[in-house]
Parts: C-alpha cells; sequence; structure tokens
C-alpha cells in the first residue's frame, strides 16, 4: 500500500473512498474522527422517512404531501387526469398538456 493509500479518506459506514464519492462529510470532533458519504446520508434519510410514515400511520395520523392542502390542488390532479386519459386514447393531448402545465405554473407563482 502506498503513503497515498494510507491518506485517502474513506466513509466510515461503506468504506468507499472520497473519490468514488460526490461529498464526504466530517465529523465535528477529531477524536474520534468519522466520515459519512453523500450516499449513505441518502440512506439514512430513506430509512427515518420510513419510521416517521410507520409512526404516524401506527398512531392513525394521516400522511400526506403538502401540495394536498394547496387550493389548486384539485385542479392539478384533474388536469393530470385529463391528460393521462387523453394520451392513453392515442390522442393529441397537447391542449391537456398545456392546461396542466398553466395549474403547475400557478401553483409555483403562488
Amino acid at each position: 500500500m502506498s503513503q497515498a493509500d494510507t491518506n485517502a479518506l474513506s466513509c466510515s459506514f461503506c468504506r468507499k473512498s472520497q473519490d468514488s464519492v460526490s461529498k464526504l462529510i466530517t465529523s465535528p470532533m477529531n477524536y474520534p474522527r468519522a466520515y459519512i458519504c453523500d450516499e449513505c446520508i441518502a440512506v439514512c434519510a430513506t430509512i427515518l422517512e420510513e419510521d416517521l410514515d410507520r409512526t404516524a400511520h401506527a398512531s392513525g395520523t394521516p400522511v400526506a404531501h403538502p401540495l394536498h392542502a394547496h387550493p389548486l390542488a384539485p385542479s392539478l390532479l384533474a388536469a393530470v387526469e385529463r391528460w393521462i386519459r387523453r394520451e392513453s386514447l392515442g390522442g393529441d393531448a397537447a391542449q391537456e398538456l398545456a392546461e396542466l402545465r398553466s395549474v403547475a405554473v400557478q401553483m409555483m407563482g403562488e
């Protein structure tokens, strides 16, 4: 093993080197120094999100996306439905897609 190999930093979880991941984050303390890569962080975030969903489901609390509460959500979903229906029938769905885009732009503008 060369000197460069022994000095290469790697994720303390998956052992991937800093050169094979997008981001390697270090612990705030020097001892013991630990590193975690962006890929392991994504896995951890997924696990935590699933735990939150499971806990909310078990408690009877409905888990809904924040967009469901948006006042234009019903219009958006109706436009999606019309677009999918037209597409599935093989018709020209340009008008439906334009309507869908219009509603989405309105939602983003608020």
